[in-house]
């Protein structure tokens, strides 16, 4: 319970809005899917902010959804990234929790990895085939 606090206040202090982002694909990401719906929504439901990523970048990127981070799902998704070379957008539910989070850390320093975002309840990476700089962003709803 005490590390759920520190945590979300730890998240709450270091975490910026789309005004700190330098990247035209974040940026477009956070105005256009995230502020536009109700944060109740978003923490609750991550459906709806599948389906608006989909609408948005269906013509850009492969969008995965991973309900579980500790799960073998996510190092398959890198691997055939890494096989097809294609532009993908992993949206990860639930990273909030302790061994969860510290899978998250883990994850995102990889070379494979350009743009983290961070939004605490969950997570989104961004790998794309013209490399992006890396980045690693902290996002508050």
């Amino acid at each position: 319970m005490i590390y759920k606090v520190l945590r979300f206040v730890s998240h709450i202090f270091n975490s910026s809005n789309q005004y700190s982002v330098h990247s035209p694909v974040v940026y477009k990401l956070l105005t256009e899917c995230i502020y536009k719906e109700e944060r109740k929504i978003l923490k609750k439901n991550i459906q709806f902010l599948n389906l608006r990523l989909v609408n948005l970048y269906k013509k850009q990127f492969l969008i995965h959804t991973i309900d579980n981070i500790l799960s073998n799902k996510v190092s398959e998704i890198l691997e055939a990234n890494g096989r097809k070379k294609e532009n993908t957008i992993l949206l990860i539910k639930n990273i909030k929790l302790k061994n969860e989070y510290s899978c998250w850390k883990k994850l995102i320093i990889g070379k494979e990895i350009q743009v983290s975002i961070d939004f605490y309840y969950f997570g989104i990476l961004i790998l794309k085939v013209n490399k992006l700089q890396k980045q690693d962003y902290i996002i508050r709803l």
